[in-house]
């Protein structure tokens, strides 16, 4: 991986991580990033004041997204390797203060992606071959029943009063909101083709689905769940991702 330096926009010496590095996620106090390594099943600590990297810390088979609970204490680790032996098809917690993992959480199959609420309760885990999202409570790490959530879920974002979580599921072309207070799937709301990133304002009253198939951003108002006009990119746009600026 590459570091920038934001004031000047030059990259520094990269930093060698494991094979073939993805997801990362950076430490609430900015002190650690760490690197999901998803040809080594691994995950890489990286300490930001010298970008030096530490130790590998194992996991399971391919490691895909990685999320850290508010506090700092916990990392999560998806790791989505369908139908490989055990420990696949399961979340490894990793201690932040020793970099240990935990026993890993078993899931659904091929965990994609999670996603923790904001006050660090519930970790929530999008499994695309099962077509659900399974709830983790973070105190115990134990998961609990798991949540219908169209076919092929493939990313999570949470509300910034952790009310509600959002899953857009990438072949039924819809967004699933999930009641967090309980774990009770809403209804469907249609967006775009291939729906592959979803996205919530500060604010938390409009969340914004990219659908990479149809080229399109589709805006849902959070109060009504009700989606508005596509916002078409191009031709050849296909969107994956979507941010804001501060």
């Amino acid at each position: 991986m590459t570091p920038i330096n934001t004031a000047a926009n030059t990259p520094g010496k990269p930093i060698k991580a494991g094979i073939s590095p993805g997801w990362i996620t950076i430490t609430p106090n900015g002190k650690t990033a760490y690197v999901a390594d998803i040809g080594s099943d691994t995950v890489t600590p990286i300490a930001t004041a010298t970008n030096r990297p530490g130790k590998p810390i194992k996991v399971g088979p391919n490691p895909s997204m990685i999320a850290v609970t508010p506090d700092g204490k916990t990392i999560y680790v998806a790791n989505s390797g369908a139908f490989q032996p055990t420990p696949a098809d399961t979340v490894t917690p990793i201690n932040t203060a020793t970099n240990t993992p935990g026993k890993p959480i078993k899931v659904g199959t091929d965990p994609l992606a999670i996603a923790i609420t904001p006050d660090g309760k519930t970790l929530y885990v999008a499994n695309a071959l099962s077509n659900t999202v399974t709830p983790i409570a973070t105190a115990t790490n134990t998961p609990g029943k798991p949540i219908k959530a169209g076919t092929f879920p493939w990313r999570i974002a949470i509300t910034p009063n952790g009310k509600t979580a959002y899953i857009a599921s990438n072949d039924s072309g819809t967004v699933t909101p999930i009641a967090t207070a309980t774990n009770t799937p809403g209804k469907p709301i249609k967006v775009g083709e291939m729906p592959r990133w979803i996205a919530i304002t500060p604010d938390g009253k409009t969340a914004y689905v990219a659908n990479w198939q149809s080229g399109t951003v589709t805006p849902i108002a959070t109060a009504t769940n009700k989606p508005g006009a596509p916002i078409k990119l191009g031709r050849f746009l296909t969107p994956t991702d979507i941010a804001f600026a501060s």
